[in-house]
């Protein structure tokens, strides 16, 4: 916590939001790391949390789920 602001939104993205998107049934939940220059990937909600989980480093591409024909370049989410 710096000046009363909480600097930790990988770990709040991942402990309380990764939770709720399960329940809400969101199906493609991804999470940029800035500081690793990755994305975390969480897929296949159920009642027990994401089915499928990965993480995608800077030399890899991803797939929306809802428009597969269109591509994410990971480099590019980190100039």
């Amino acid at each position: 916590m710096v000046n009363g602001f909480d600097y930790s939104t990988l770990e709040t993205d991942r402990k309380q939001k990764v939770p709720l998107y399960t329940t809400a049934g969101i199906a493609d939940y991804w999470i940029s790391d800035v500081n690793q220059r990755q994305v975390y990937v969480f897929r296949e909600p159920s009642l027990k949390g994401y089915n499928l989980e990965f993480i995608l480093q800077k030399n890899t591409t991803l797939s929306l789920i809802a428009f597969p024909e269109i591509e994410v370049q990971i480099s590019q989410l980190f100039p």
